[in-house]
């Protein structure tokens, strides 16, 4: 049995951990906006305590990207979500609801959405009767907590039309029969055939130098990114994301003095990357690409906070492109000197200077 290079074995770890982190970012991240926009899970149940029946956006959402990413994904990130939403909207915590997400979440994610698994009529019968099943769990769970925290406030009846009803019938509009056709769709497109998507302008690199990039996969599908870019992406939605968590719920936003700070010292990891890789110093690694890119793309949503210090902002950038184009340069003229000594191996050290 061929064991796995302790080299390659680790890029791969790093992947894993890499992608996973963007999985939960991308779920948080989309619960928070869409249900800022169309209400949470919880929403029309804390704030509308009567039988009324409304298309979940969120739900659906959540649901889908739970069954695509599997159901550890679905529990940690729908409990996070749920109560990032909570603390940043309600100013106090439902921790029932939490728990009611996150065990939606991980009740769906147990029947995770596998290549081609839909080319098959029966999963997708099998499919809805899951998502019914999870529905009548789930309207249980919600009965239950409302009789635990709130057993004085409401009569049963109540509790079994207005909570438990209520979100089966919910359900029964938003994901019983939207989520089949929706997993259909997404396996016709991703997954009718094994492709690899390699583009210049997303990569940025020839495919001899696909060590550079980064994939994401949909299905059969594998989409290559640069990984430096990729990381940038990465960092900049992060730090968007947190700091508009921050401004919402602490009532303030980043000074201009600390962001003016961190747009000088975040880029400086990134320039020693990539500027001793492009002077042929060392060869940069898929985890520094991600990791230099991730902290570059926070300096840049960051430098949105200096606009009270806009020449000085303009100040920096300019010595940043400046640094970048001498790197470029140097970095040129030691690779056509290494070209001129390996194809030309008979001239001396001053005939190549020449």
């Amino acid at each position: 049995m061929n064991e796995i290079p302790q080299e390659e074995e680790g890029k791969n770890n790093f992947r894993l951990i890499f992608l996973n982190l963007l999985i939960s970012t991308f779920i948080i991240i989309s619960y928070i906006y869409i249900a800022e926009a169309f209400e949470s899970i919880s929403t029309n149940f804390l704030e509308n305590q009567e039988f009324t029946i409304r298309f979940g956006i969120t739900l659906l959402i959540f649901t889908f990207l739970s069954v695509l990413a599997g159901s550890i994904h679905g529990l940690v990130d729908g409990f996070i979500a749920e109560l990032l939403y909570q603390i940043t909207y309600y100013n106090e915590i439902y921790f029932e609801w939490c728990l009611i997400v996150a065990i939606l979440g991980f009740l769906v994610g147990l029947y995770k959405y596998k290549p081609l698994k839909y080319h098959e009529g029966i999963k997708v019968y099998n499919t809805f009767l899951v998502l019914v099943i999870n529905s009548f769990i789930i309207s249980g769970l919600i009965i239950g907590f409302q009789m635990i925290f709130y057993r004085d406030q409401f009569t049963l009846e109540i509790l079994i039309i207005n909570y438990g009803f209520k979100f089966f019938f919910q359900a029964l509009i938003s994901i019983v029969f939207v989520i089949p056709i929706l997993l259909v769709l997404y396996d016709k497109v991703f997954s009718a055939s094994e492709k690899h998507l390699y583009y210049m302008i997303l990569t940025h690199h020839p495919v001899s130098a696909s060590d550079h990039t980064f994939y994401l996969k949909f299905g059969r599908t594998k989409i290559y990114f640069c990984s430096r870019c990729s990381g940038v992406i990465f960092g900049g939605l992060y730090a968007m994301f947190a700091l508009y968590l921050i401004e919402l719920i602490f009532n303030t936003e980043l000074s201009g003095e600390i962001a003016l700070l961190l747009i000088i010292i975040l880029p400086i990891p990134g320039i020693i990357d990539w500027g001793t890789q492009r002077l042929l110093l060392r060869k940069s690694t898929t985890e520094s690409r991600l990791l230099t890119g991730f902290i570059i793309g926070t300096a840049l949503h960051v430098m949105s906070f200096t606009y009270n210090y806009y020449f000085y902002t303009m100040l920096i950038l300019v010595i940043y492109f400046s640094i970048f184009g001498l790197l470029v340069y140097f970095g040129h003229k030691k690779e056509m000197k290494l070209f001129r000594m390996k194809e030309y191996p008979y001239l001396t050290e001053e005939e190549d200077d020449v």
